[in-house]
């Protein structure tokens, strides 16, 4: 396992430990506060000092480019359908004439934690889907 594969796997972890964690802490103190569980993704920052750069090849830098476009893709779509979201929850289906300020930083830093969870997820797709046809 090269050290991609292991930011990856602590993407997906930090990842997985913030939703949950949303969700767990969403029943005890509220939507607004509970948002302070995806400070837990931060720990992704240091994960080019955890685990050492080693030499890449095409076929690395392949994978690693795929997986970023992909996750870049749905980074902008979690982008588009959450401000279209506010909007129609707020104007088309309530009649509001305003909108609370706190929810769009809110989808700026979901399409921030999409792009690196998702990332994570198709880099590790891509290289089982590698290794499984070399063993082949």
């Amino acid at each position: 396992m090269n050290a991609e594969q292991k930011r990856a796997w602590l993407g997906v972890i930090t990842g997985a430990i913030c939703i949950i964690g949303y969700f767990i802490a969403l029943q005890f103190i509220g939507p607004f506060a509970a948002t302070g569980v995806f400070g837990l993704f931060g720990l992704n920052g240091f994960s080019s000092l955890i685990f050492r750069r080693t030499p890449t090849d095409e076929r690395d830098q392949d994978i690693a480019k795929r997986a970023t476009s992909i996750g870049a893709i749905a980074s902008y779509e979690i982008f588009v359908l959450g401000n279209m979201g506010v909007w129609f929850v707020a104007f088309a289906w309530h009649r509001q004439a305003q909108v609370s300020v706190h929810l769009f930083p809110l989808i700026v830093f979901l399409g921030g934690i999409t792009l690196v969870f998702v990332r994570s997820v198709v880099l590790l797709v891509l290289y089982a889907r590698q290794s499984g046809a070399e063993d082949a």
